[in-house]
């Protein structure tokens, strides 16, 4: 059995496979009173439609992990699966869980991989964290990325400003720390 188990390991490496247990992270996020612990990461990586030379790195939040479906779509930069699990929790006895089982952060970054502007969304809310590369800066204690995988450590709160809208200011609070791969959206 040892062996078998051996052998599945050396296969998953040299066939390039992604384990589930390499989408773990332990990441919370809040806006006012909502508070998520969320236990899995997907990030993707896409070309910015209308900014030739910027891309969208999109860090995926869930309170569950992904199976051997989902990494399926994951190798191609699609969340699909994993937001109808997602979404699913909606039509749940408890429409909370659905609400703090999710979280999203938006990197726009140039050609260089150098990070433009910070955004962070979470169900019913969203908001531009860092709309410039100065203030992106402040916010991270480790940025790394290098086209295939990201580093990323950072914790913070920030007022959201939401009175050009006549609606209340919003306080959005983060703690990451993640290394995970990137994957390219087909």
């Amino acid at each position: 059995m040892l062996n078998f188990l051996l052998l599945a390991i050396l296969m998953s490496f040299a066939t390039g496979a992604v384990a589930s247990d390499s989408f773990d992270t332990n990441a919370k996020f809040s806006v006012d009173d909502t508070t998520l612990s969320l236990s899995s990461a997907v990030a993707t990586i896409e070309t910015r439609p209308i900014s030739p030379g910027y891309f969208w790195i999109r860090i995926n939040f869930y309170s569950f992990p992904p199976n051997a479906n989902d990494i399926a779509g994951i190798e191609n930069g699609n969340v699909d699966s994993m937001n109808k699990k997602w979404m699913n929790l909606a039509n749940t006895v408890n429409a909370k869980t659905y609400n703090t089982s999710n979280a999203v952060i938006q990197l726009t970054v140039d050609k260089d991989f150098r990070v433009w502007q910070f955004d962070m969304s979470i169900p019913g809310h969203f908001c531009t964290i860092a709309p410039s590369e100065p203030d992106v800066r402040k916010l991270f204690e480790k940025y790394q990325f290098d086209g295939k995988s990201i580093r990323l450590k950072s914790k913070g709160t920030f007022l959201c400003d939401l009175s050009r809208l006549n609606e209340k200011n919003e306080k959005y609070s983060w703690d990451i720390n993640l290394e995970t791969r990137v994957f390219e959206k087909k």
